[in-house]
C-alpha cells in the first residue's frame, strides 16, 4: 500500500515510499487522482529547465540563471532519490557553466562542487553507478570551466582523473560481469549433475 486514507478521504503517503511521480505504484488506479499535481510540477520542472538551457544558448546567462534556480523551490520538499539528485546536479551544473560562459570562475565552482558532493553522498550512501556518474559530470564541467578560465594544465589533469577513473569502472563492471555470468554457469552445471545423478538413483 503506498498510501493510508484520512476519513476525509484525503491521501496521506506511507513515510516507507517516496513521493515520486515515476514510482510504478502510482500508475494504479486507486491513486490516479493524485497524478495531475505531480505531472504538472514535473512539467514545469523540465520546462524552467529547458528554458534556462535556451536562454543560455542565446547568450542570456543572467536569466538562464534566474530560470534554473527558480526550479530550486520546486524540489525543495522532494525526498532524496538517485532521479531527484540527478536534478538537483543538472541544475548545480547548469548554473556552474553559466557563471563559466560570464568568466565566473569561482562563482562556477562553487556550483561543481555542490553537483560533485551529490554524487559522493550516493557513492557513500545511496546508488555507486549514479554517484560516480554525477562526480565524472561535475568534474568534466569543472575542467572545461578551468580551461575556459586559462587554467589549462588544471584541466587537463582534472580530464586525466575523469578519464582514468572511468576506465577502471568500465574494468571493474566487466570483471563483475563475467564473475557473474561464470557463477551463473556453475549453478547451471551443479544443478544439471545433481538431475543426472537423481535420475542414475
Amino acid at each position: 500500500m503506498f498510501f493510508l486514507w484520512q476519513a476525509d478521504d484525503q491521501p496521506v503517503f506511507d513515510v516507507k515510499y517516496e513521493l515520486n511521480a515515476t514510482t510504478p505504484g502510482l500508475a494504479n488506479p486507486s491513486v490516479l487522482k493524485l497524478l495531475p499535481l505531480r505531472v504538472s510540477h514535473l512539467c514545469k520542472r523540465s520546462a524552467l529547465l529547458q528554458r534556462g538551457n535556451a536562454l543560455a544558448a542565446m547568450g542570456r546567462e543572467d536569466d538562464a540563471i534566474s530560470s534554473y534556480q527558480s526550479i530550486s523551490p520546486l524540489i525543495a520538499g522532494e525526498p532524496r532519490c538517485a532521479r531527484i539528485d540527478w536534478e538537483r546536479h543538472s541544475l548545480f551544473v547548469n548554473i556552474g557553466n553559466s557563471h563559466s560562459r560570464k568568466g565566473n570562475f569561482d562563482g562556477a565552482d562553487e556550483q561543481y562542487q555542490a553537483a560533485e558532493k551529490l554524487g559522493e553522498e550516493h557513492v557513500v550512501g545511496g546508488n555507486d553507478k549514479d554517484g560516480k556518474g554525477m562526480i565524472s559530470c561535475a568534474k568534466r564541467a569543472r575542467a572545461f570551466a578551468l580551461k575556459r578560465a586559462g587554467k589549462i594544465d588544471e584541466a587537463k589533469t582534472l580530464l586525466r582523473e575523469v578519464i582514468d577513473r572511468q576506465i577502471a569502472d568500465n574494468l571493474e563492471e566487466e570483471t563483475q560481469k563475467a564473475e557473474e555470468e561464470a557463477a551463473a554457469i556453475s549453478e547451471k552445471e551443479a544443478a544439471k549433475a545433481l538431475e543426472a545423478e537423481a535420475a542414475s538413483n
